[in-house]
C-alpha cells in the first residue's frame, strides 16, 4: 500500500479543492493507496465530505498570508509521524510549505500540483508573487510537478520552473452526478419563477479579478438588448447583492430585474441543467476550468474566453472568444441563442460525450494512480 499525504492551501470551494475531492472519492476505494489530507487553513466545505469517505483530515488553522510557527511545527510533526511514501501538495503556498516541511521530515518523494496559467500578480498580495518567484527557483527539488493543463505547464516553464519531471493530468468529472437532468431543470426554473420559454445564461465563478465579471455583465447588456427574455444566473463565493461591486456592475448595465445572484452553492448538479448556455468570462490565470466540464457533462453548451485549456475542453461543442472582449462574448451568446433549442440540445449532447470520452473522473484517477506507482519505482 502506498501512503500519500496531500497538503492543500484550503478546502473551501475552488477548482483545486474540487479536483482533490473527486480524485480521493475514486482512489479511496483502491486498497493500493492510503490517503491523508492536511489543510493549511480550515476544513472548508470539502473537509466533511472527505471525512465521510473515511479519509483523515487535519486543519492547521492558518489565516491566508499569515503563516504561524506553531502551525508549521504541527505540520512537521504530522509528516514526521506519518512519513508518507509520497507528499502531494496542491496550490502555491502548499507547494512551498510542503517542500520545506517534507524535506526536513525526510520524505523522499514530494510532488507539486500547479493549477493555473498566466497569473496577473497585480491583483494579488505581494506575498503571492514572492512565493511564486521562490517556487520557480526551488522547482528542481521536488520529485515531479503535475499540471492540470498544457497551458499551465507551458506558463510555468516560461516562468522558470525546471522540475525533474513534468506530468499533465487534466481534471476529470463524475458524469453520474453531473448529467442532463430534465427534472432538475424544471424544478430549478420553477424556484426562480421561470418557465421553459425563458433563456438562461449562467456563470459559476467566485468574485475574483481573474473571473472578469465586468466583461460578463457588459456582454450580458448587449445580449439583453436583443433578447429581452434572457435571464442571467450567477453562483459563487461573494456573488450576492451584498457585494457592492457586483451590484454596481448590474445597475450600470441595466440588468437589475434580469440577474439572479445565488451565492456559493453546493447543488450545482441541479443548477447546470437549467441553463441554456454556460459562460466563463475569465481574463487570466485559469488552467483547467472545472465549471466547463461540469456544465458540459450536464449537456449544456459553453462559451468561454480563450484562457488555459478552455479550447481543448470545449472543442467543437461550444465557442471560445478573446478575453476582455465583451462584444465577442455577446456575439457568441447571440449566435447560440439564435439557434433553435434543438440545435443547442445537440451541442449539449456532444459536449457530454466529449467529457465522457476525454475527461472522465475514472480516467483522471487512473492517471494519478499510474503516476504514483511510476514515481514509487
Amino acid at each position: 500500500m502506498i501512503n500519500i499525504m496531500h497538503i492543500v492551501t484550503t478546502l473551501s470551494s475552488g477548482g483545486a479543492e474540487a479536483a482533490l475531492y473527486r480524485l480521493l472519492s475514486q482512489t479511496s476505494r483502491d486498497s493500493s493507496f492510503e490517503h491523508r489530507v492536511v489543510s493549511l487553513t480550515g476544513i472548508g466545505i470539502y473537509g466533511p465530505y472527505l471525512r465521510k469517505l473515511g479519509i483523515p483530515v487535519y486543519s492547521l488553522g492558518m489565516k491566508p498570508g499569515r503563516p504561524k510557527l506553531r502551525s508549521l511545527s504541527t505540520l512537521y510533526r504530522l509528516i514526521k509521524q506519518d512519513l508518507p511514501d509520497i507528499l502531494q501538495t496542491w496550490l502555491y503556498h502548499a507547494d512551498l510549505v510542503g517542500l520545506l516541511a517534507g524535506s526536513l521530515s525526510g520524505v523522499n518523494r514530494i510532488v507539486w500540483n500547479v493549477r493555473c496559467t498566466n497569473v496577473d500578480f497585480q491583483y494579488y498580495a505581494p506575498t503571492t508573487r514572492w512565493v511564486f518567484s521562490l517556487l520557480s527557483r526551488l522547482s528542481r527539488l521536488p520529485t515531479a510537478v503535475i499540471a492540470n493543463s498544457y497551458e499551465g505547464k507551458n506558463f510555468h516553464r516560461r516562468s522558470g520552473y525546471r522540475p525533474k519531471k513534468w506530468k499533465v493530468i487534466p481534471n476529470g468529472f463524475d458524469t453520474r452526478r453531473y448529467w442532463p437532468n430534465p427534472k432538475a431543470r424544471s424544478q430549478f426554473r420553477a424556484i426562480l419563477g421561470l418557465d421553459d420559454s425563458a433563456r438562461i445564461i449562467g456563470m459559476v465563478a467566485r468574485y475574483d479579478p481573474m473571473k472578469d465579471h465586468a466583461n460578463f455583465f457588459a456582454a450580458a447588456a448587449r445580449v439583453s438588448a436583443v433578447f429581452p427574455n434572457v435571464r442571467f444566473v450567477l453562483c459563487g463565493r461573494d456573488m450576492s447583492r451584498h457585494n457592492s461591486d457586483i451590484k454596481k456592475m448590474i445597475q450600470e448595465n441595466n440588468l437589475m430585474d434580469k440577474t439572479y445572484l445565488l451565492g456559493e452553492r453546493s447543488d450545482l448538479p441541479d443548477i447546470f441543467p437549467a441553463l441554456d448556455i454556460n459562460t466563463l468570462s475569465s481574463s487570466f490565470a485559469e488552467g483547467f476550468p472545472n465549471v466547463l466540464g461540469e456544465a458540459m457533462a450536464c449537456g449544456v453548451p459553453c462559451i468561454s474566453t480563450n484562457v488555459g485549456d478552455a479550447a481543448r475542453i470545449i472543442g467543437d461543442t461550444g465557442k471560445v472568444v478573446r478575453p476582455r472582449d465583451p462584444v465577442a462574448l455577446a456575439e457568441a451568446s447571440l449566435d447560440l441563442l439564435s439557434n433553435s433549442g434543438e440545435r443547442r440540445r445537440e451541442l449539449g449532447l456532444r459536449a457530454r460525450k466529449r467529457i465522457e470520452g476525454r475527461f472522465s473522473i475514472s480516467k483522471m484517477a487512473r492517471e494519478y494512480g499510474e503516476f504514483y506507482l511510476e514515481i514509487m519505482q
